[in-house]
């Protein structure tokens, strides 16, 4: 008894020292970018997440994505709701907020997107297991890929001739400008395709083609590589070649002809050829290939060829070209489906489509946006369970059978404040984040409290390859657990191969330890089509001792709808297994989602720090760091005690969305839990520690969406819960309505019944109701009120309790 009599003080002051971990932000950031004809809106979190299923409104402006924060040491939790502002220029806006979808289980969370206009779009899993993205469709071309062209400096001057290109900057001219053109002017510039830079010099400025053209003749003698460019014009469409069909007067699709078997296989190969390499990301391979299919004789492929010639043209970046093939295919067949959608391919352009990019003349992009935000809390506090969570011995699973909810009223003020400054040009990207939270608690004896989640620059490189980021942030990969305060940099040595390294010291207090650790890994995005993976090694020290020493490995697959990921992590030190973990989504062109998860990890994560709240309670005073237990014990056995007393926590779920009706989707999950035991160790836990046992959950839920309006979505559940020694029931609905363009509603109501071993029953009615109402554009007031009325009683006790919590306030968003 008095071994558990130490332990707990011990493990509250673990929690007192990461208090500062609770309530830490979890959107990271939003990027755009271009995939074909869509465009792709990624969504980084600072912890892994898997996607469980989305629900659009039928306006096209609005979609809820609901995620699960899977297993990892930190997860970082946010209870309000944390906003982020992405688009423009072209693209809608969009209003991501990030909240819980209860405040029972935080680790259930959901994004509400809104568009600042009607958008066709899907929701899926994001290539990496901190991501998830939304494909805007048909907008991949409004996404800018590279900086600006100078628009020619006479009007109606709007072509160029290239002279020549090379992968490094700085290369001066192979030959001199013949006479008859030195009144014309050189320029240079750089393109991005395919994540490669090339730096081009080239002479313009020729209002017409044929004057282009007339260059080019004179300029080839010098120049071999000299070709022709449009700057602020499409290029002109390709004349049809003689050997290809022609369309009907009447406009109808010409045949497809069968050619010579020779000619087919040869088309076959090529198409082959140009598939794989576009799969692979090549797109200049994949041109070369389409353009010696086009040049066969008309056969069962050409028309495909057409058509894939113009959308690889578009994902490498060369928009103007991309319009020519399309505007030749349509020439060439007016009428069918394809031809439709290459119709909305051209109406998705750009007007004025450019290729080359003249570093001299970029304008740089300089934006900034964030929010802040004040709001009140009032009633009933969930310190106890979220601060359990964010301890060294946290990562256990959040019971339902837990009272979420303390006896201890609330009253705090809590600001926010979230700002992210950016700044692109065509040979850096930059960005400046910071992210603070500061709690002022009006209840007698307590402190106020300041959280910084992220300070920090981050720069990457658009032309050598090289990023660094140096400040406080949360761990993208590399073994990395911890928020920390520190430096990373990252050097691409090759297509798709990227070495990084980090050093930084944890944010969160180990008593009066010191702490930091150092690291590196190697990440490979093609190590075969749509498969890529890292390996690390991470080593920390603790008071000069190794507190962790790890190596791993991360795979990740993603293709169409199929998103997976593992990761498998041994310290090489303590000589055991950390993490061994795979999960995935599945996603089918119906919407339907199949969900798994399998983890097992140490709980704690192997660390020689552990071992302080492990203590011989026969101590005058507990150790406060790793030096003074070594007065007393050798290292070996600190490192034996710490393998004795780490459990492992193994987790199973599988779940799926399907659609069941125009306006209603079901589901059904089934989640394991299972927290091994720990086994008695002399002196500093005699008795050990007993299993959880298995804890089974057993879930279905409907979901209906616009049944009464463009903007209303319900969503039924049905919880079975078991353990070794209880059994309970959850029934609950959320309600979410846009009443307008101000005002959004979202009532809920829960029912928990609970019987456990000892005879006890226990009922939760849990009604909640959350309002936000738009006071501007840019200003929003929120409030929550959640009102708890329980049962309990048994052999011994009978109790009833009523309990409150809410929250109000506003937030600015700029």
């Amino acid at each position: 008894m008095q071994t558990r009599n130490l332990f707990w003080p011990l493990a509250l002051v673990g929690q007192l020292c990461l208090v500062s971990q609770a309530q830490a932000q979890l959107l990271d950031d939003i990027e755009i970018k271009s995939s074909g004809k869509d465009a792709v809106a990624v969504i980084r979190f600072s912890a892994p997440v898997q996607f469980q299923r989305s629900i659009a409104a039928k306006s096209g402006d609005l979609v809820q994505v609901f995620y699960n924060i899977l297993p990892r040491k930190d997860s970082t939790i946010t209870l309000v709701g944390e906003r982020r502002i992405a688009g423009g220029n072209g693209l809608p806006q969009l209003v991501v907020t990030d909240e819980a979808v209860s405040n029972d289980d935080l680790f259930k969370r959901k994004l509400l997107v809104r568009f600042s206009q009607s958008v066709g779009f899907k929701v899926r899993a994001g290539r990496a297991k901190e991501t998830l993205e939304i494909v805007m469709e048909g907008m991949g071309s409004m996404v800018s890929t590279a900086a600006p062209v100078p628009k020619a400096k006479e009007a109606g001057k709007h072509y160029a001739v290239l002279l020549q290109s090379s992968a490094a900057p700085g290369e001066q001219l192979k030959a001199s400008i013949p006479a008859i053109l030195q009144e014309a002017e050189v320029f240079t510039s750089s393109r991005v395709a395919d994540g490669k830079t090339s730096y081009e010099i080239s002479l313009g400025y020729f209002g017409t083609l044929a004057e282009a053209e007339n260059a080019q003749r004179l300029l080839v003698k010098r120049f071999p590589a000299a070709a022709v460019v449009p700057l602020v014009q499409a290029a002109a469409p390709q004349q049809p070649s003689p050997s290809v069909a022609q369309p009907s007067d009447t406009g109808a699709a010409p045949a497809v002809i069968a050619s010579a078997p020779e000619v087919e296989a040869s088309a076959a190969k090529l198409m082959a050829v140009a598939d794989a390499a576009n799969d692979r990301g090549d797109y200049q391979d994949a041109i070369a290939a389409l353009d010696k299919l086009l040049g066969l004789p008309p056969n069962t492929r050409t028309r495909k060829a057409q058509e894939q010639i113009g959308l690889t043209r578009l994902k490498s970046g060369d928009n103007a070209r991309a319009r020519g093939e399309f505007e030749t295919f349509l020439q060439l067949y007016p009428t069918g489906a394809d031809s439709e959608q290459i119709r909305q391919y051209l109406v998705n352009l750009p007007k004025e489509t450019t290729v080359a990019k003249v570093r001299g003349a970029v304008e740089p992009v300089s934006t900034t946006n964030g929010s802040v935000s004040v709001f009140y809390y009032g009633g009933q506090s969930q310190t106890r369970s979220q601060d359990f969570v964010d301890s060294p011995l946290g990562g256990l699973p959040i019971l339902q059978s837990e009272n979420s909810l303390s006896g201890t009223d609330q009253k705090q003020v809590q600001t926010n404040v979230d700002v992210n400054w950016r700044y692109r040009d065509a040979e850096k990207d930059m960005r400046f984040v910071v992210r603070d939270t500061y709690s002022a608690d009006l209840m007698p004896n307590r402190p106020n409290k300041n959280r910084l989640s992220a300070l920090y620059f981050d720069q990457r490189s658009l032309t050598n390859g090289t990023a660094f980021k140096v400040g406080r942030q949360s761990p993208i990969g590399g073994g990395v657990l911890y928020r920390f305060d520190g430096v990373q940099a990252a050097y691409t040595f090759a297509p798709k191969w990227k070495v990084s390294a980090v050093y930084g010291v944890p944010t969160d207090l180990l008593l009066d330890s010191k702490r930091h650790f150092y690291g590196a890994w190697v990440d490979a995005d093609a190590l075969a089509p749509n498969m890529s993976g890292s390996v690390y090694v991470n080593q920390q020290m603790i008071d000069d001792q190794i507190d962790r020493s790890a190596v791993g490995a991360e795979l990740r697959y993603f293709n169409e709808g199929l998103a997976l990921s593992g990761q498998v992590d041994y310290d090489q030190v303590l000589k055991g297994l950390n993490i061994a973990t795979v999960q995935g989504s599945w996603q089918f062109p119906d919407t339907t989602v199949i969900n798994f998860l399998f983890d097992r990890r140490a709980t704690p994560v192997r660390s020689l720090g552990n071992i302080l709240f492990f203590q011989d309670p026969s101590l005058p005073t507990p150790a406060r760091n790793i030096q003074d237990l070594l007065a007393t014990t050798p290292i070996d056995m600190l490192r034996g005690q710490v393998n004795g007393i780490t459990s492992f926590q193994t987790q199973g779920m599988v779940g799926f969305t399907t659609p069941v009706a125009t306006n209603w989707q079901a589901g059904g999950n089934v989640n394991y839990t299972n927290v091994d035991e720990i086994k008695p160790i002399a002196i500093i836990l005699p008795n050990g520690q007993p299993s959880t046992g298995d804890l089974w959950s057993v879930g279905a839920q409907l979901i209906g969406s616009n049944l009464y309006s463009a903007r209303d979505t319900h969503v039924f559940n049905a919880s079975f819960l078991s353990g070794p020694t209880y059994r309970g029931t959850l029934l609950s609905y959320n309600n979410l309505t846009g009443i307008n363009e101000e005002w959004q509603v979202e009532p809920s109501i829960r029912l928990y019944v609970q019987d456990d071993s000892l005879g006890n029953k226990m009922k939760r009615w849990t009604p909640g109701i959350r309002m936000t109402y738009r006071l501007i554009k840019r200003i929003s007031l929120e409030t929550e009120l959640t009102y708890e009325i329980a049962d309990i009683t048994g052999p011994t006790r009978t109790e009833s309790s009523q309990r409150m919590f809410y929250y109000l306030g506003a937030r600015f968003d700029f």
